[in-house]
């Protein structure tokens, strides 16, 4: 992909050459497919060679799918949930991210399952978690695998946000470096 350093500068974290666009919903396009007109408008880089793939009225209304885009080159996709979250402010609100993480795989493992992200209900076997604070949010993040998943998630206004960036197993060490800039350039204003 040739991505020059003044644009990757300009729309990657940490100047990665792996992305190159910069996607911010709308408000057009968010009271079309999401449960709540509510909705933060997030953003996120993404790499030039995904496109945007079809967000279902049914994924949309019964799984939170937000947005979709996937790999040209079959090396990744990504989703974007968006649920409304009822008695918590923020991710920390409830609990740590084993408890957060065991919550939304109940609201959104089915939609996962069907769509190459892991079974019902589990999105992989947890290798690795953190927490970091940005611009006054707070992101959960994890590291899955069986299959690979990257995701990060928060809680702002009571809707809860998961960017979850997944690929095959044979593509994990091609496609690692893109999906965590992907998944670290997320970000839901408070």
């Amino acid at each position: 992909m040739a991505v020059t350093a003044a644009l990757a500068s300009v729309y990657c974290v940490d100047a990665s050459p792996a992305c190159a666009a910069k996607y911010k919903r709308s408000f057009r396009e968010r009271f079309e497919t999401s449960i709540s007109s509510s909705t933060h408008d997030y953003t996120f880089e993404y790499p030039d060679d995904w496109g945007q793939d079809i967000v279902s009225l049914n994924d949309g209304k019964l799984y939170g799918v937000d947005e979709r885009k996937k790999s040209e080159s079959g090396n990744g996709q990504l989703a974007v949930h968006v649920l409304p979250f009822v008695g918590a402010d923020s991710i920390k609100d409830v609990g740590s991210p084993e408890a957060a993480l065991e919550r939304f795989e109940e609201l959104i493992g089915a939609y996962w399952e069907q769509n190459g992200f892991g079974q019902s209900g589990r999105a992989g076997s947890i290798q690795e978690t953190a927490i970091k604070i940005i611009d006054g949010v707070v992101y959960y993040y994890y590291e899955l695998v069986s299959p690979h998943n990257l995701i990060s998630a928060t809680v702002v206004d009571g809707q809860l946000y998961v960017m979850n960036a997944s690929c095959a197993s044979r593509s994990w060490k091609n496609s690692e470096a893109t999906l965590r800039a992907i998944v670290d350039s997320f970000r839901v204003p408070k």
